[in-house]
């Protein structure tokens, strides 16, 4: 029997919610929707940034990369690299409908500065992590979602990983006041996760997946995660994140903009 492809595009189209609910919420504030939307395409910020945003997301597959095969942990340093297309292709899907433009605006375009307001770069970025975490909940009750095949330990994982990659999202975000970026960041993270040279032989031995080999993988690159977002957070301060102007409103925060 043909899959249908309606679930699927209902959850894209679902997933549009962040940008579209802070769309709305700017233009009843009597805020400047344009102003907030000029964010998106905010692209001078320094190549520095840009070198982050495509560096990071890869740094952290390759050391995890070095560390698992160091261990002896399941991966096959051998195997030939993704071809370019596939990795093209992965990245824009990402940048568009599976993180990018289809979150970002509304989560760091929308949300980080508002909590800016009220509380560190720090604490706003965290809880900007948990709500985005349970955001995604359905997305493991779907039985279509690649999610919901998790297991306990990389469900785990995958949810301390949202909230620290929310901390490494929300530094970029302050610091250049550019949505763009924080789309560009977030969907290499998604992209780089294919370039990680896991072994299927020893990821499903006798068409079993093997658990073990599983959390070993999830720990290690949930451990050099948090390394980057400590170093983050060590180097700037909780505290002293540039603060981003809220677009459109009466008032500015003080920071690079």
């Amino acid at each position: 029997m043909e899959e249908s492809w309606t679930p699927w595009i209902l959850i894209y189209i679902g997933s549009f919610g962040p940008p579209v609910s802070a769309a709305a919420v700017t233009w009843l504030r009597g805020d400047d929707v344009r102003a907030w939307a000029s964010q998106i395409v905010r692209w001078r910020v320094g190549g520095i940034w840009w070198l982050a945003a495509f560096g990071i997301p890869v740094g952290i597959v390759g050391v995890t990369t070095v560390i698992l095969w160091a261990i002896g942990g399941p991966v096959d340093i051998g195997r030939p690299l993704q071809s370019p297309a596939l990795v093209a292709v992965v990245f824009l899907f990402g940048l568009t409908v599976s993180g990018g433009l289809n979150e970002e605006p509304g989560w760091r375009g929308f949300a980080q500065p508002y909590l800016n307001d009220r509380y560190d770069a720090l604490t706003a970025s965290l809880i900007i992590g948990v709500v985005w975490a349970l955001w995604h909940l359905p997305y493991f009750l779907i039985p279509i979602a690649p999610h919901s095949g998790f297991t306990v330990v990389n469900q785990i994982g995958w949810f301390i990983s949202i909230i620290l990659l929310s901390v490494i999202l929300g530094w970029a975000y302050n610091s250049t006041g550019s949505v763009l970026i924080a789309m560009v960041l977030h969907a290499m993270v998604n992209t780089a996760d294919i370039l990680l040279p896991l072994a299927p032989d020893q990821i499903v031995i006798d068409d079993v997946i093997q658990e073990t080999a599983i959390a070993t993988v999830t720990i290690t690159q949930v451990a050099v995660t948090l390394l980057v977002a400590l170093g983050i957070i060590a180097y700037f301060g909780r505290e002293s994140l540039a603060r981003v102007e809220i677009p459109g409103s009466a008032y500015i925060r003080g920071g690079n903009r």
